[in-house]
């Protein structure tokens, strides 16, 4: 049994090891990137650092759940407890489908018709990706239910409670949404699914098949992101991101590694005056306010590119974050990451369900990729959360969750 398997349960774990990784990289100048000024370390250091102080501070308490028998009884109990439930697995998966078709149509309409989206998606389909901002589609959230059943359906199937050939309807939901042409979207199932699967049998794993999980997963991150990036155009002949001699096919890899950190210094070198006021960083409720027209839109969450030298648009979690408020909000974020994730965390391995697994695979995703993009603040965290919250909160079939009062 692994020791140190209650770590993987901890969301600033996550933002220790992917932050330092990428970090390190930048540092050693592994990218052809501008060099940033000196703030940039400074803020990076801190990040790590505090990261680091809460995995020390969490460690312990997270440890003493999971060796808690009512822990382990708890996080293996099925959702899939009574008829309404399976009901209602069937009518996210639906509606979150459905949520997808709603997508490709209503982006269908902006083209002019359906054959246009699909001969450009076959024949051009970097274009595509460029379109997407213009489209105003409810189906982009609603589609998140059907990440939902994902991650459900996924936890069903690793406690063994359905057959394991339902892992089929997991990677239909997968293929289904990659039609969004964003690479954070797979990844993002498949991470939430993979480390939900660890979580629920965590009791079971040795050192040697966590560390095979791991470097599978990696191996099939570094898959999509060349995979899709070759086909949005983003892998090219014509330029050398690094000095290493690598395969051109790789070493896009080692630009997404790193250039959200040249593009957060671009950011503080310009040290753009700020309203103090959390517009990016509450970014969908911000939205939701705008379209009942009591605030205004907030700006685009796709950022400006920026050539540094290659053009990127990346700012690491800290970008939202510092374009509302600036240094203040900097370390707002960095304990949001880290001290508020973990605690949160903690609340959910107290409160075991199979909702809570979910929860918690979320927290942790967001932190193992902050080194990226900043996605605490996307709306898809915020609408898995609140649900997952909502109908744990408010289900009458109270069996499945075990409250650990005494830790």
């Amino acid at each position: 049994m692994f020791k140190f398997r209650h770590l993987l349960f901890i969301p600033s774990f996550y933002l220790l090891s992917t932050f330092s990784i990428a970090y390190f990289f930048y540092v050693i100048d592994v990218t052809k990137l501008e060099k940033p000024p000196l703030e940039l370390h400074f803020w990076c250091i801190m990040t790590i650092l505090v990261s680091l102080l809460s995995v020390l501070v969490y460690s312990k308490k997270y440890n003493k759940v999971i060796n808690d028998d009512a822990f382990k009884k708890g996080i293996s109990t099925p959702f899939l407890t009574n008829r309404k439930k399976v009901w209602l697995l069937i009518l996210i998966t639906v509606v979150g489908i459905l949520g997808i078709v709603k997508y490709v149509l209503d982006y269908s309409r902006l083209l002019g018709a359906f054959g246009i989206f699909y001969n450009i998606f076959m024949e051009d389909t970097g274009q595509l990706r460029t379109w997407a901002d213009s489209v105003e589609s409810v189906g982009i959230q609603i589609s998140y239910l059907s990440w939902i059943a994902a991650f459900i359906l996924t936890i069903e199937v690793s406690l063994r409670h359905i057959n394991k050939k339902w892992i089929l309807a997991v990677i239909f939901i997968v293929l289904c949404n990659s039609i969004f042409l964003d690479r954070t979207r797979p990844v993002w199932i498949v991470f939430t699914c993979a480390l939900a699967a660890f979580m629920v049998t965590y009791n079971k794993h040795s050192r040697k098949k966590i560390i095979t999980i791991i470097s599978t997963i990696i191996g099939f991150f570094i898959g999509i992101f060349i995979l899709i990036g070759a086909m949005l155009g983003k892998v090219t002949d014509q330029e050398d991101y690094t000095g290493l001699g690598l395969p051109k096919e790789v070493q896009p890899l080692f630009l997404y590694l790193t250039c959200s950190f040249a593009y957060m210094g671009r950011l503080l070198y310009y040290d753009k005056p700020c309203e103090y006021w959390p517009i990016r960083s509450f970014y969908p409720i911000q939205k939701t306010l705008a379209s009942l027209h009591l605030v205004e839109q907030p700006p685009n969450p796709i950022l400006d590119y920026f050539s540094i030298p290659f053009l990127v648009n990346t700012g690491t979690f800290l970008e939202p974050y510092f374009q509302d408020g600036g240094r203040v909000f900097l370390v707002l974020a960095i304990l949001l990451h880290t001290f508020v994730f973990d605690q949160m965390g903690l609340y959910f391995m107290k409160r075991i369900s199979a909702l809570g697994v979910i929860s918690i695979a979320t927290l942790c995703f967001v932190d193992f990729i902050a080194f990226f993009v900043p996605r605490a603040t996307s709306p898809a965290i915020w609408f898995i959360l609140a649900f997952c919250f909502i109908i744990s909160k408010f289900s009458k079939d109270t069996k499945q969750e075990i409250h650990l009062k005494n830790n």
